[in-house]
């Protein structure tokens, strides 16, 4: 466990903006949402990964994730290999698969658009896979 005392150096900026990361958001999308450029987005959070210390973003909202602080918004399960013991329900690896979808942990999309038209077209032919082998087994029945 890391010195929380690190933790009150940060602005109230950065520490949205390490919410981002730890919600597998893009720079970008942060921009979007805080209404900043991407760039002012990079800068935050290189200034928050300074101060706590660290070389990389993930490692600065890991550490965050596992002070005593109570900081909104974060989710052990958005970031892969952080489990939280106060969770219901443990991360696994059906948690870190990409979602065309929002679900409670990722509330944005993790699909890119290619990616989720995949993603239909694949839930698409399982629906009439079923529905063929639906409609085979009444056959069957109906001429038994």
């Amino acid at each position: 466990m890391m010195d929380d005392s690190r933790f009150s150096t940060l602005t109230p900026r950065e520490i949205e903006c390490l919410q981002g990361v730890a919600q597998h958001k893009r720079t970008k999308d942060i921009a979007t949402d805080l209404n900043l450029s991407p760039k002012t987005v990079d800068a935050y959070i290189a200034n928050a990964v300074r101060k706590l210390g660290f070389s990389d973003r993930d490692s600065a909202v890991r550490a965050l994730m596992g002070s005593n602080l109570a900081i909104g918004g974060f989710s052990s399960s958005a970031i892969s290999g952080v489990e939280n013991p106060s969770s219901p329900v443990p991360s696994s690896w059906l948690g870190r698969l990409p979602w065309p979808f929002a679900t409670r942990e990722r509330p944005t999309n993790d699909l890119n658009y290619p990616g989720t038209i995949a993603a239909i077209l694949i839930a698409a032919s399982l629906m009439v896979a079923a529905m063929s082998v639906y409609i085979l087994a009444i056959s069957v029945l109906e001429h038994s």
